[in-house]
């Protein structure tokens, strides 16, 4: 099969009205792998009629949601990821000035309580959890979240989103877990950290002043949307769900798709929010439920067929991979196929994704697409952009099959005819 040739392309470049792929809310919460705001408006100005409705499926930390509803576009979001339903109702607020005020000033108290509080009976959570923290901070945050789950009931539902968010980042900092990877390890270097600032005797003093720094850039970045007072469009999400079984008629006709798959051999996404899943006091079973929803988990009732994913399939060989290979694509390629079910006559998908290697071998994902989209559902080809990564080496490590790092990732836009 002849496939088209990518327009290389700089969307940071691109589109001059982002700066910073930091500013509004979206660097809220980390998120492993986040798709860039410029890449989401280059998609939502070229592909997405004005006032029109989006969607992606895997949406991750809400990144097309916020472009779009600053952008005038309403938006639907669909991730796995059940703490989904702490960060989106920030980075994309629907309450008033006055509601985001009072609901300020009481998070402002409530995280002085959690921090205080006395506590007789101290909650000891998920069994593998003192395994992240040395003994002192594990116990100084099982009283900490106590306090949070005693009391969130009596408080509004705002400063409870904006106190646990406060709470998670905190808690993932002062483990040993690198807070700030794709992945949930334990290095040397953080363990150091943590160890030497044991020593400290102002240590908990630290972890409030950090946790009020974290409440003002919450703050600011919340009342920047807060500032555009109506203009803000309609953005609805649906947390802990799986897009490859979803009942799209929930949601309305759709003029875009915009999305960024997980990548192949790349991330466990759900791994690196384990720590907050336990401290949300999620039971045991429902985070391995939620874990085992993760692609490389996953038996594939089939195969994806075509020219070339059978080309590389051959070329793999290993049992293993192979497995992950075909549960990848089956997943990947049912999500998107039941999402554009949703699309209008004549509407874009756009899929933003790299070429990882299994085996030393190069997948090229977008070919895949590419060839079921076109070949067995009849959409049509628009274009196809290579954007080259500068900022950010995604998946280097010494135990993975892309120790350089990926060099680009792949737009591709397909159109529903």
């Amino acid at each position: 099969m002849i496939f088209p040739k990518p327009k290389v392309i700089s969307f940071r470049e691109k589109v001059n009205g982002i700066k910073k792929s930091t500013y509004l809310t979206h660097s809220l919460y980390y998120h492993p792998a986040k798709f860039i705001p410029q890449i989401v408006r280059f998609c939502l100005d070229e592909y997405t009629k004005k006032g029109g409705v989006v969607l992606d499926p895997f949406a991750g930390s809400g990144t097309v949601g916020v472009e779009a509803a600053t952008q005038g576009y309403e938006s639907y979001m669909i991730d796995i990821n059940p703490l989904l339903d702490f960060f989106y109702p920030l980075k994309i607020p629907s309450f008033t000035k006055e509601e985001w005020e009072q609901s300020y000033n009481e998070a402002k108290e409530f995280f002085k309580e959690v921090l205080h509080r006395e506590q007789k009976v101290i909650k000891k959570f998920n069994d593998n959890i003192n395994y992240w923290y040395p003994e002192k901070l594990y116990n100084y945050f099982c009283k900490v979240w106590t306090n949070f789950h005693e009391l969130k009931d009596k408080k509004n539902k705002i400063s409870t989103n904006v106190v646990a968010l406060i709470l998670f980042r905190i808690s993932k900092y002062y483990s040993y877990a690198e807070h700030s990877m794709p992945k949930l390890f334990i290095s040397k270097r953080k363990r150091a950290l943590i160890e030497k600032k044991l020593n400290d005797p102002k240590l908990l003093e630290q972890i409030e002043r950090m946790g009020f720094a974290i409440l003002k850039d919450v703050k600011q970045a919340v009342e920047t949307l807060i500032e555009l007072d109506g203009k803000l469009k309609k953005a609805k999400y649906f947390a802990g769900v799986d897009s490859s079984d979803f009942d799209f008629n929930k949601i309305p006709e759709l003029d875009c798709i915009i999305t960024s798959p997980p990548y192949l051999q790349a991330q466990e996404y759900m791994r690196t929010f384990k720590l907050e899943m336990m401290w949300a006091g999620l039971p045991q079973e429902k985070i391995k439920e939620c874990m085992s929803k993760e692609i490389p988990f996953r038996d594939a009732p089939s195969k994806i067929e075509g020219e070339y994913i059978n080309e590389v399939r051959e070329k793999i060989g290993r049992k293993d991979l192979l497995k992950l290979y075909d549960s990848y694509f089956w997943f990947t390629i049912k999500a998107l196929e039941n999402a554009s079910k949703r699309l209008a006559k004549n509407g874009k998908l756009c899929v933003l994704i790299g070429n990882p290697k299994m085996k030393g071998i190069e997948v090229e994902i977008w070919k895949v697409i590419y060839e079921y989209f076109v070949n067995k559902l009849n959409f049509k080809f628009v274009d196809l952009y290579e954007d080259k990564i500068i900022y950010r080496k995604l998946f280097t490590g010494r135990n993975n099959q892309n120790p350089e790092g990926m060099k680009a990732e792949y737009l591709l836009v397909l159109e529903k005819i």
